[in-house]
C-alpha cells in the first residue's frame, strides 16, 4: 500500500478542521499574536493474552484539543478533552495566561506552512474492524506461536488497533488534516526444555495493510521463536576487544538512537551534541547512509505532515558516512533563521517536540546475516541490548541479550550475561560491513545487520 491522497469528507473529520481553525481565530481575537491549534480524535482497541488466557480487552476513545499561542515572544500552551464552547474559551484564556508568565524568546515563532490536501493512510477494512475481529486476530497470533514448538512459553501476546485523525491549523498558514489506522502486535516469553529455562525475548511489528497481516504475523512468530529457542543451553562467551555483529534491533539501540539524538538541531544549539559543527564531515565509514523517510507507509511513523502542519518529506541525515543535515522543528529553525525540515513530533497534549518519523538505514554489500557471521568468524553476535547509552557523549555500557557465540562463522551456543561497551560515535567509523537488505525493526524503522570492530566484550 503506497501513500496516496484521497478525500476525507466525513462529517467528523470536517469538524476537526473547523474546530482547529475556530480556536486559532478565537486566540487571535483574545490578543494572541500567533496561534496554532491541533485537534485529534483517537480510538484504540487493546487485546492481551497472558499465559494462554484472555486477560485484557479495552476500548478507549476521545478527542483532545491543544492550543499554542505567542504574544510578545512569550509562549503558552493549554489542552483539553472537553469540547463545550466554555471549555474552548478556557483553553484560550489558560494559554494566554501561561504565555504572560513565560520568559520571552525571539525563537517563539510558528513555522511558515501552506495548507495541504487531506491525507489518509486508513485501509477500509481497518476502519471497519470490530472488537471481536481484533480478539480473534490476537488469538490467532498466540496460537501460531504456541503451535510452532512445545518448548515455547508465551507469557504475553498482544494486539492493538489504533485509529485516529488530526487537524492542525495555525496563523502562519498551516492547514493539515490526516488520518491513520494500524495494528500493533507483540509476543513476549521464553523457551523451557526440562530444567533448562532460556532467557526471555520479545518481538513486535506494525501493519497498516491487512493484506500483509499473515506475512507479518508469520515473521513476528518466527523471529520470536528463533530467539527464544536459541536462548536455551546458555554458556559463557570469551572476553576480547574486536568485531561484534549487531542485529538490526541492537544496532538501532546502541548506535542509531544516539546518532539521531545528536542530529537534533536543538541538541546542537544547546551544546549537547557530539555532532555539533560536523555538517559536511565524515562521521562514519562510507558504507553508512541514513534517511528519514515519512513516505514509507510500511513503517508506523509514515506521515504527510508533521505536528506543526509542515510537509514531511524524505531527508538524508547521513550519506555515505557524511553528515548531511540536522533535524529541525519550527522552534529550532527559528533559532537559526531557517526553514523547518518537517520534524515536529508529538500530539495534542503538549507543545511540539523534535524527532524523526521513519528511519531507514540503507543496506550495504555484506550479503545476508550468514555472510556477516562468516565475516565475523569468531566472536559475539548480539540481538538485543539492555543498558545505558549517553546520547551526548555516545558512551554505552550494558548487557548483550539473546546473544550468541560464533565460531567458524556459525552460532555454536547462546550466552549468559555478557557485557559490551564502547563509544557509539567512535565505533561508527569502524563499521566493517552491513547486510545487503535492511529489516523492519518493531514496525518503526528499517535497519540492516552491522558488523563493527573495536567493541569491548567482557564474558559474564
Amino acid at each position: 500500500m503506497s501513500i496516496k491522497e484521497r478525500s476525507l469528507d466525513t462529517a467528523a473529520e470536517e469538524e476537526l478542521c473547523e474546530r482547529s481553525s475556530l480556536l486559532v481565530d478565537q486566540a487571535l481575537s483574545a490578543g494572541a499574536e500567533e496561534a496554532e491549534a491541533i485537534v485529534s480524535h483517537f480510538e484504540t482497541i487493546d487485546v492481551g493474552f497472558e499465559g494462554g488466557d484472555l486477560k485484557l480487552t479495552t476500548i478507549d476513545e476521545g478527542t483532545t484539543i491543544g492550543l499554542r499561542v505567542h504574544r510578545e515572544q512569550r509562549a503558552g500552551f493549554a489542552s483539553t478533552n472537553q469540547l463545550e464552547t466554555a471549555s474552548l474559551a478556557r483553553v484560550v484564556g489558560d494559554a494566554l495566561s501561561l504565555a504572560a508568565c513565560s520568559p520571552p524568546d525571539p525563537a517563539n515563532r510558528l513555522p511558515a506552512a501552506e495548507p495541504g490536501p487531506p491525507h489518509s493512510l486508513v485501509h477500509p477494512s481497518l476502519a471497519a474492524m470490530t472488537v471481536e475481529e481484533v480478539v480473534e486476530r490476537a488469538r490467532g497470533l498466540l496460537a501460531a506461536a504456541t503451535a510452532l514448538d512445545p518448548r515455547l512459553a508465551v507469557d504475553k501476546a498482544s494486539l492493538s488497533l489504533s485509529r485516529g485523525a488530526s487537524a492542525v491549523a495555525s496563523s502562519a498558514g498551516a492547514g493539515a488534516l490526516q488520518s491513520d489506522a494500524g495494528l500493533s502486535l507483540s509476543l513476549f516469553g521464553m523457551a523451557v526444555d526440562g530444567d533448562d529455562v532460556g532467557g526471555f525475548d520479545f518481538w513486535g511489528d506494525f501493519v497498516r495493510d491487512p493484506e500483509q497481516w499473515e506475512a507479518v504475523q508469520a515473521r513476528t512468530v518466527e523471529r520470536f521463536a528463533r530467539a527464544a529457542l536459541g536462548n536455551l543451553g546458555a554458556g559463557a562467551a570469551k572476553s576480547y576487544q574486536g568485531p561484534v555483529l549487531f542485529s538490526p534491533a541492537a544496532f538501532q539501540s546502541v548506535f542509531l538512537a544516539p546518532l539521531v539524538s545528536a542530529a537534533s538541531a536543538i541538541a546542537v544549539q544547546r551544546g549537547r551534541s557530539a555532532l555539533a559543527g560536523r555538517l559536511g564531515q565524515s562521521i562514519a565509514t562510507p558504507t553508512l547512509s541514513i534517511i528519514d523517510d515519512p513516505t514509507d507507509s510500511r513503517l508506523a511513523g509514515a506521515t504527510r505532515y508533521d505536528r506543526e502542519g509542515v510537509s514531511a518529506t524524505p531527508l538524508t541525515l547521513v550519506e555515505e558516512g557524511v553528515l548531511r543535515s540536522y533535524l529541525y522543528n519550527g522552534y529550532a529553525a527559528a533559532v537559526e533563521g531557517r526553514s523547518s525540515t518537517g520534524h515536529a513530533s508529538g500530539g495534542a497534549r503538549s507543545v511540539p517536540g523534535l524527532g524523526p518519523h521513519a528511519l531507514v538505514v540503507e543496506g550495504g554489500g555484506g550479503g545476508d546475516p550468514s555472510a556477516l557471521r562468516a565475516a565475523l568468524g569468531r566472536g559475539l553476535l548480539v540481538q538485543r541490548f539492555s543498558g545505558s547509552v549517553d546520547p551526548a557523549s555516545g558512551d554505552f555500557s550494558g548487557v548483550a541479550k539473546s546473544a550468541r557465540w560464533v565460531e567458524g562463522g556459525e552460532e555454536v551456543r547462546s550466552l549468559k550475561e555478557t557485557l559490551l561497551s564502547g563509544n557509539a560515535f567512535t565505533l561508527l567509523e569502524k563499521i566493517l560491513a552491513l547486510s545487503s537488505e535492511p529489516e523492519v525493526v518493531m514496525g518503526g524503522s528499517r535497519v540492516p545487520w552491522v558488523l563493527i570492530d573495536g567493541v569491548n566484550v567482557v564474558a559474564g
